[in-house]
């Protein structure tokens, strides 16, 4: 069975199967031969994604040189991006009559000069944010695309076009970062200067914050793979590709974990 770095065997096995449809002449017996095999290219990426590794990481662990492991990635991160994101036109489908939670998180990347709009005043770093949503399980639903770091949480769930979107649906768990929409996103209780909460309204917040907590493993899921967690190299115009391909490959894993999935936890929250 195939093992690529970062995956189950079964999910592995859908990736190769993919694969070998998306490229079924790369091993053909004329013209000059590939360094890599297809198998070879995929685990080439997935070292990328999952490690972070630098492309002279990857010149050294597979003999070869480093434009063509560059070559290698961007050819097969732009398939697994297309085969494995979500897109807006699925995202109706897969929210509806689902209880479903959002967060942003930053992707670190470099102080690029020509980019004044990268440093994050929460996370005091430079960055790229990210808009996700999850469900309840703690498995992630879909990614939106990278929007600049000094870009607030509301400001970039606009931006992906998501408010409108969650409107007609249902409604949205977020944090206080979600603010000023509250036809698309409820939120926790927002203390007020000099005014203490309730007990009922602390109470609310301590179930809001139990049901929420899905959120937060699925953003540490997708952090597992380091080029989201640690600083991101390359061009900025390729990030969304690395990440659609990253949070794809989260979501096969997902679906393939041979896990029990019950709402013990949230009836446990709601009926404390």
């Amino acid at each position: 069975m195939y093992r690529l770095p970062g995956l189950s065997k079964k999910a592995a096995a859908v990736v190769v199967g993919l694969a070998e449809e998306e490229f079924p002449d790369w091993t053909r017996g004329v013209g000059r031969p590939k360094a890599l095999t297809l198998v070879e290219a995929l685990r080439l990426t997935l070292c990328r994604l999952r490690r972070n590794a630098t492309y002279n990481d990857l010149h050294e662990d597979f003999a070869i040189g480093t434009t063509t492991a560059w070559d290698y990635h961007q050819v097969m991160v732009a398939f697994l991006a297309e085969a494995l994101s979500t897109t807006d036109a699925d995202l109706p489908a897969l929210l509806t009559g689902r209880i479903f939670l959002i967060d942003g998180t930053l992707v670190p990347t470099f102080n690029w000069r020509h980019r004044k709009d990268l440093l994050s005043g929460k996370h005091r770093k430079h960055g790229m944010n990210l808009q996700l949503f999850v469900d309840v399980h703690g498995r992630i639903i879909a990614v939106s695309r990278a929007f600049p770091g000094s870009w607030h949480d509301i400001h970039c769930l606009r931006e992906a076009g998501w408010v409108e979107l969650v409107e007609r649906i249902g409604h949205a768990l977020g944090d206080l970062g979600y603010e000023g929409e509250p036809d698309a996103v409820n939120t926790p209780i927002k203390k007020k200067p000099r005014i203490d909460l309730t007990e009922d309204q602390r109470e609310f917040n301590t179930t809001f914050a139990r049901i929420r907590v899905a959120v937060e493993w699925g953003v540490a899921h997708a952090k597992n793979w380091r080029i989201l967690a640690t600083r991101y190299r390359s061009d900025l115009s390729r990030i969304d590709a690395d990440i659609q391909a990253a949070v794809g490959l989260q979501k096969l894993n997902e679906e393939y974990a041979e896990r029990p999935l019950t709402f013990d936890r949230i009836k446990a929250a709601v009926s404390e």
